[in-house]
């Protein structure tokens, strides 16, 4: 299962969750570990900078 690094719009980390999903596009939405969702603003899926630790993609969310 793939496992996504969860960021806010300032770049703050905020959690890396596992989806059954193989990709998140901007404009989906996430269940954060707390149950709240979240619409994914942008996907960073470079190797250099997305996914670092593994991860198959870094999301920054809309989180209120």
């Amino acid at each position: 299962m793939p496992q996504y690094r969860l960021i806010d719009s300032w770049g703050s980390e905020l959690c890396i969750v596992s989806d059954d999903r193989e990709a998140i596009d901007v404009g989906n939405t996430v269940t954060l570990p707390d149950g709240r969702t979240a619409e994914v603003l942008d996907v960073y899926d470079d190797v250099e900078h997305g996914r670092e630790g593994g991860v198959a993609a870094t999301l920054a969310l809309d989180v209120e």
